[in-house]
């Protein structure tokens, strides 16, 4: 699990998780995500990393205000990431859980070795725009 923390409300996360055509503005690896119909879980869509192919995925929770959760369907698994925004006193605690399943996990596994430190970095990148857009408002 990574966990980190903002002066910002939990609910401009969440907004930002939701957006999934923006995430490209805070994920420097990911070129886009398009949805088959509106945001709700269950609707299944195509994801596209810079450096890789199209994959499918799909939303596959959504409790509003709270948690986002998309799953990438890969060869022989599936990735599944869950975003959460929590209140706290002096703000927000943002926990990104990430899961490998599927009788290929392990190679997965092995192959996405340095996901952490992307989706770290990414979470970051993410909290910086958002404090930064609710300092200018």
């Amino acid at each position: 699990m990574i966990t980190a923390r903002s002066w910002a409300a939990p609910e401009y996360f969440h907004a930002r998780w939701c957006d999934v055509a923006t995430h490209p503005e805070w994920a420097p690896g990911m070129e886009y995500i398009r949805l088959d119909g509106p945001l709700r879980a269950g609707v299944h869509g195509v994801m596209k990393t810079r450096d890789g192919d199209e994959t499918p995925m799909m939303v596959s929770d959504l409790v509003p205000g709270l948690a986002f959760q998309d799953t990438v369907f890969l060869d022989g698994g599936t990735l599944t990431v869950r975003h959460e925004s929590h209140s706290e006193d002096t703000g927000s605690r943002l926990d990104l859980h990430a899961q490998i399943e599927g009788p290929r996990a392990e190679e997965l596994a092995a192959e996405l070795a340095g996901l952490d430190d992307v989706l770290a970095a990414d979470l970051a990148s993410l909290i910086a725009l958002v404090e930064r857009e609710q300092q200018s408002r």
